[in-house]
């Protein structure tokens, strides 16, 4: 079983691909990028990102989601390690929900046999064959997407944006040293990112004895929500407990600042979301 790999951002990607310009010239496949929480399914078993069980109260969220497709999805897990969007009207953290079906919903994005990740087609074939909900993609060269991302962002206003999936030769692979145990590299494109004006914030640091004035950008508010939404998914209804929450909301965004070379928010801002995160559960549930 594998851990799902970290996406990058437009900014990281093209700060690669100045280094790795082989990468320019190839074709790629372009994906919605579907609100929601990515869960992992193995011979029947539920986890979250990060491989931990994924509690009770979820498992039934994607019992309602799949409904009567439920018995094929954990069919297919038999065969392959499943990735899959959970979603809907009540699971929606950045609040794209119109591309969704009702209030639980779910697609299939990825298939991964062994420690290898199946082509979009193959996904797509096998999909089909067992009658389950897939994201869908298109052909594209990365070039193109380069020059364009902001344009075609416009044809995803459902979505929270779409992710570029490029499967390099093992040459171009090896250079991109967090990518050497995948075949894949992934890119997303958000919305946040177009017309962006993100302001630097410094924070100060003790380094070999001396107060240095460290520079980065605010992690921007979705991925706090996912963060967030990534907690919430292994604490199920422990999201609600403060005590439990909020030292791994703080944990999970700091993850994701770290990851992005971002800088980790004040505590009352993410105490601010978590929140809003909070009181629109308890506004659904009513």
């Amino acid at each position: 079983m594998k851990k799902y790999p970290n996406i990058y951002t437009v900014g990281e990607f093209e700060a690669i691909v100045k280094i790795i310009s082989e990468l320019l010239d190839l074709d790629a496949y372009i994906e919605p990028k579907y609100d929601g929480s990515n869960v992992t399914l193995v011979e029947g078993a539920f986890y979250t990102r990060n491989l931990n069980p994924l509690p009770k109260n979820f498992e039934e969220s994607v019992r309602r989601a799949l409904g009567e497709k439920y018995c094929a999805l954990v069919e297919l897990s038999k065969k392959y390690q499943v990735f899959f969007e959970l979603g809907g009207a009540k699971n929606s953290p950045a609040g794209f929900t119109d591309a969704w079906d009702g209030d639980w919903d779910y697609r299939v994005f990825d298939l991964m046999l062994g420690s290898q990740f199946l082509l979009p087609e193959k996904v797509e074939k096998l999909c089909k064959e067992y009658e389950l909900k897939f994201v869908g993609f298109k052909v594209v060269s990365v070039r193109e997407v380069l020059e364009s991302w902001k344009d075609l962002l416009l044809k995803y206003q459902c979505y929270e944006g779409f992710v570029l999936k490029i499967f390099p030769p093992l040459s171009v692979l090896k250079k991109i040293p967090h990518h050497r145990q995948y075949n894949a590299v992934l890119v997303k494109f958000k919305h946040e990112y177009v017309g962006e004006v993100r302001g630097v914030i410094v924070r100060k640091k003790k380094e070999k004895g001396k107060v240095v004035a460290v520079r980065k950008p605010p992690l921007i508010k979705s991925e706090i929500m996912g963060a967030i939404n990534k907690a919430h998914l292994e604490l199920g209804d422990a999201i609600f407990d403060k005590k439990k929450a909020v030292p791994l909301i703080f944990r999970k965004v700091k993850e994701e600042a770290d990851k992005h070379n971002c800088a980790v928010p004040k505590a009352s801002q993410i105490l601010r979301y978590y929140m809003e995160y909070i009181n629109k559960l308890k506004s659904e549930e009513r």
